[in-house]
């Protein structure tokens, strides 16, 4: 089966790493839900994707850009992402914690959201199942030359404090069998497969078309090679195959591509549209 992933949740449809994007992922079909991670101040793992509060995503606009990393939990929430009508379980959801449906996540929460999602009376059984099957892929956002941007003194020889957070939250969440990490930053990959030998990884790739795919995977111990879809063909998908791993390249919008990759025979698709990409696997997927 193909995993239908959404990107940062559904960002075509709703405000990106949102409450209501992840809601409009899981009604669309979405097996899997990529989003981004980066820490406060305070040291707390939250979803959010640019370095630095900007106006590009958040309202009210910030007088000037700040570091996500350099503002605590409670200053975050005082924006929202997007402004747009809220989904029924997030607004309940937050209502009920005390923030804003738009506000910036956290990890603790995306977890906790999907749980409440997967027993909400308003959804069918269905849409119940699959949220206790959905995929949490999660990007960490680190950038070697800008080390402030997530500023835990992280050096790519161990795991840094952002690794051992997002692994705390998943054993308290007892979703271990349910996580995926990915990031451009390989070693950060290793890292943390390191620590815990069973969970998922990935590397992600940006407009290059490696060598030697199945090498990158092995220095970086991941299970699944996530590329620019650009920069691949049926060779380099064969190639992972061979290797014993999985490829789910991002992101995919157009149908032409979905089906060029589709006979490629790719493990999955990440997308902006997770609902189209839905509709067109019927009714051979679901």
């Amino acid at each position: 089966m193909l995993e239908i992933q959404g990107h940062r949740g559904a960002r075509g449809l709703l405000p990106e790493n949102t409450l209501p994007s992840f809601e409009a992922a899981l009604d669309a079909g979405a097996h899997s839900i990529e989003t981004d991670l980066h820490l406060t101040k305070d040291d707390v793992v939250v979803l959010y994707h640019d370095a630095r509060v900007t106006d590009r995503l958040c309202v009210p606009h910030p007088r000037r850009p700040r570091l996500v990393r350099s503002m605590t939990l409670k200053q975050l929430r005082r924006y929202r992402v997007g402004d747009a009508k809220a989904t029924p379980v997030a607004q309940h959801f937050a209502k009920a914690r005390g923030f804003d449906p738009y506000a910036i996540p956290t990890l603790d929460d995306l977890f906790l959201f999907v749980a409440n999602y997967a027993a909400s009376p308003k959804k069918t059984a269905t849409e119940r199942a699959r949220a206790r099957r959905l995929i949490f892929d999660l990007e960490l956002k680190r950038v070697p030359f800008e080390p402030e941007t997530i500023g835990d003194g992280f050096t790519g020889a161990a795991a840094g404090l952002l690794e051992r957070l997002v692994l705390a939250a998943v054993h308290r969440a007892g979703v271990l069998d349910r996580v995926r990490v990915r990031s451009f930053d390989h070693r950060a990959v290793r890292a943390i497969k390191q620590r815990e030998p069973t969970l998922q990884t990935a590397i992600l790739i940006y407009e290059t078309a490696p060598c030697h795919v199945a090498r990158l995977l092995e220095d970086a111990g991941a299970d699944v090679y996530c590329p620019d879809y650009r920069f691949i063909d049926e060779g380099i998908v064969r190639q992972v195959h061979a290797a014993k791993k999985k490829i789910i390249p991002y992101t995919v919008n157009d149908e032409a591509d979905w089906e060029r990759l589709i006979a490629w025979r790719v493990d999955g698709i990440t997308t902006d549209y997770p609902s189209d990409l839905a509709e067109f696997l019927e009714p051979s997927q679901h």
